[in-house]
């Protein structure tokens, strides 16, 4: 995009707004000392803006002295964007509002009727006629392609779905690293923006398990939640995460999944981990257990590096999924970003 060309300084001004609302509810004076774009300028993307449906005027705010100022917040209800995340029988639908809230989501069986079953869940979702902004689809293309629906749609990882749904509204998981152990083990990083780290489930901790790549002994083959159950015969992670026969194989595979940690850590210098997925809701003496395998092949100067659980599960995986579509086609998270790399680095076009 020209940047310089008036047409798009307005459309960036407009996605400006729409990104200061996001965080937080404010007036157009606050709205124009924050952004440094004139009051004038200010009041026509606003007022464009709420003719549109997506800013509301709120309350007046009298906290402050003079003339009482309009609050203008992002109207929840203004459009949606969908997600679907796919795991080896299933599949989740859900519905997000402007701000991220998941307003339904229901579960499928990934069958023969899995296009039906999504179609009926968007028809409930648009009875009303809300705009539909896009969707997200944790998964690839082989599950369900593009061109099924009359959206734009993007393909993502269930790491950063996951990623982004705990860091929503929390400022202290940035130094995080996030491992999603499940089917198979995904991680991301928060490094200015959460990075995916396609390497991590294949970091060799063993030989002799082939693995799906092409590889020996990686860390998915040994450790992942698919080859525990071929293992064990429970095809269940309910199961898998409560009887005995199931426990002993996490905890076997635990010791796997703590050296990619110990190696992980120390590349990106991430102070803790956290773990998402179906295997996060494994017992906490195997959490402890797994930590302390990690500390021991960790140098003593990095043996503070704890291992946490995620505290949302489902509902940040869903978050997330919403967030990440409503970043890529709502509030064009990754435009406002690259503006702000080239205003520090100008250089860098």
């Amino acid at each position: 995009m020209d940047f310089s060309r008036p047409d798009n300084a307005r459309k960036i001004n407009r996605l400006k707004v729409l990104g200061a609302l996001r965080k937080r509810d404010m007036s157009r004076a606050e709205l124009s000392r924050q952004l440094l774009i004139n009051k004038v300028s200010i009041s026509e993307i606003t007022d464009s803006l709420i003719r549109d449906s997506l800013v509301s005027s709120g309350p007046l705010d009298n906290t402050t002295s003079g003339r009482p100022a309009t609050i203008l917040s992002i109207n929840r209800n203004g459009g949606r964007v969908f997600s679907l995340v796919f795991s080896t029988s299933t599949v989740m639908a859900s519905a997000s509002d402007l701000k991220g809230n998941v307003l339904r989501f229901e579960r499928f069986p990934k069958d023969e009727g899995l296009v039906d079953y999504i179609s009926s869940f968007i028809r409930k979702m648009t009875q009303d006629q809300p705009k539909v902004f896009g969707m997200t689809v944790i998964g690839t293309p082989s599950d369900i392609p593009s061109d099924v629906f009359p959206w734009p749609v993007v393909y993502r990882q269930r790491s950063e779905a996951q990623a982004r749904g705990e860091m929503e509204g929390r400022d202290d998981l940035k130094d995080v690293y996030f491992v999603s152990w499940g089917d198979e083990i995904e991680a991301c990083w928060m490094d200015g923006r959460i990075r995916t780290i396609p390497s991590f489930g294949h970091i060799k901790v063993t030989k002799g398990i082939p693995c799906s790549c092409g590889g020996d002994g990686c860390l998915s083959a040994a450790a992942g939640g698919k080859a525990l159950k071929e293992k064990t015969g429970i095809s269940q992670y309910r199961q898998l995460t409560t009887l005995e026969k199931g426990l002993i194989a996490i905890d076997d595979a635990s010791s796997a999944m703590a050296f990619a940690l110990s190696e992980a850590v120390q590349a990106v210098g991430a102070k803790d981990v956290m773990l998402t997925g179906e295997l996060s809701s494994m017992p906490k003496d195997l959490y402890a257990s797994m930590e302390d395998k990690m500390r021991m092949a960790l140098p003593p100067e990095r043996r503070s590096v704890r291992i946490i659980k995620s505290e949302k599960g489902d509902k940040a995986l869903l978050e997330g999924a919403g967030i990440i579509a409503l970043d890529e086609f709502f509030y064009h998270r990754d435009i406002l970003e690259k503006l702000e790399e080239i205003q520090l680095n100008p250089w860098s076009l």
